[in-house]
């Protein structure tokens, strides 16, 4: 009888102690995000950053005024990037380029701000074959592999830019086994995506550029994201594909996440970030996209002024000035500044081999985009009424003009 209740003592006991242990893990997880080996003595996903958010998560105020530093590519790490053999085909022959930009919402992002970039270069098209949402962990979702392949199939193209990863700071399963984040099984699953993604576009004749993930709000999503920068800049570079880090330019000079931002290219500051404390605004990501449009850009004759004419009732006057000419009829939103700091129109230090492509179309020839005028565009003045004397004719007021921010 005292043999049997002990066995059952040791039952109800190896029973409590089971759903203590279960506790405990469904505990840990709410508090680590679904990552409860994250707070295991000496657990650690790659050393983090020295430079990493405060621990409340709280955003810094702008750091005092001062040069930022300027966006850059790895070294030794970008290959001939953006030569290649159909970029190098596309300028001898004088035919459009065509940019593909991949990736999840940060290729959203990617693709905007490249768009942008090249629309006063009707020879140059760029496509938007990115997903919101996907991943290279999310391949029950969307096979990133197998989509490229269609896409290219049904438009080549000679650049591909990247940017992917804000949902891949998870496990999967790997052979019917789980394999966390960052463990040796999820870098050697993630790194085969990665090589067989960029290989397949090589071995097309594409030029492969990758954006890295800024720096984020929260401090432990901003850990693993950190986490991943360096995975990736490391697959990247034996790839030889540049990878542009993100990080300097998206954080202030304390290395913490900021809402407002110094741009380097104008040593102004500028709202950076949206409200979620993860994605860019417009202006952001068109900071931290330079590394790789820049030498795309250097590549590119710049686009030919169009000389500006206004004729008058009794008589035509002389050519109006570059600073009157009249803006263009049907521009389907504003096209970027041509005298920005940020995208010179032949930059130093980059390839210069190859031919200059040379713009076969006006340069007001914008692409089809959905016309939205920015809010506080002022309208422009009437122009005044010619007087019926030639010599006393005006040449026109200046068109408003607008700005994306």
């Amino acid at each position: 009888m005292g043999k049997r209740r002990w066995i059952m003592v040791l039952d109800r006991g190896a029973v409590l102690f089971i759903g203590i242990a279960v506790g405990t893990v469904l505990g840990l997880s709410f508090l680590t995000g679904g990552k409860p080996w994250q707070a295991l003595p000496g657990w650690d996903a790659g050393a983090p950053l020295a430079d990493t958010a405060p621990a409340d998560g709280t955003p810094a105020p702008l750091a005092a005024a001062g040069p930022a530093p300027a966006p850059s590519l790895a070294p030794g790490c970008s290959g001939t990037f953006p030569k290649s053999a159909r970029v190098a085909e596309a300028l001898a022959a004088h035919r459009p380029l065509h940019i593909g930009v991949f990736g999840d919402s940060f290729g959203d992002g990617l693709w905007a701000a490249t768009d942008q970039a090249f629309r006063k270069y009707p020879d140059v098209k760029v496509h938007q074959f990115s997903h919101e949402g996907t991943g290279f962990t999310r391949y029950r979702t969307r096979d990133l592999l197998q989509d490229a392949k269609d896409r290219v199939a049904g438009q080549p193209i000679d650049v591909a830019l990247i940017s992917i990863g804000a949902n891949d700071t998870q496990g999967l399963f790997v052979n019917g086994h789980a394999a966390a984040y960052m463990t040796p099984a999820w870098q050697e699953t993630i790194e085969g995506r990665m090589t067989a993604l960029v290989r397949m576009l090589q071995q097309r004749g594409v030029a492969v550029g990758w954006v890295g993930l800024p720096r984020m709000h929260d401090a432990t999503y901003d850990r693993d994201i950190q986490a991943m920068n360096r995975f990736y800049a490391k697959v990247t570079c034996r790839l030889g594909v540049p990878f542009a880090n993100a990080v300097p330019v998206s954080q202030d000079r304390q290395g913490h996440f900021a809402l407002r931002l110094i741009d380097p290219a104008t040593g102004k500051d500028y709202l950076a970030r949206a409200n979620d404390g993860k994605h860019m605004t417009f202006h952001g990501y068109e900071v931290i996209s330079r590394p790789v449009v820049q030498p795309i850009l250097a590549l590119l004759a710049p686009p030919a002024a169009k000389p500006a004419t206004q004729a008058v009732s009794n008589g035509t006057a002389p050519a109006a000035s570059a600073s009157h000419a009249p803006a263009p009829k049907h521009a389907k939103r504003p096209a970027a500044d041509a005298t920005r700091a940020d995208v010179p129109s032949k930059p130093t230090g980059l390839p210069t081999d190859l031919p200059t492509h040379k713009s076969t179309a006006s340069p007001t020839d914008l692409s089809t985009a959905p016309a939205k005028a920015p809010a506080d565009a002022k309208p422009a003045p009437p122009a005044p009424t010619p007087s019926a004397s030639p010599s006393k004719s005006s040449a026109g007021a200046s068109p408003a003009s607008g700005k994306r921010s």
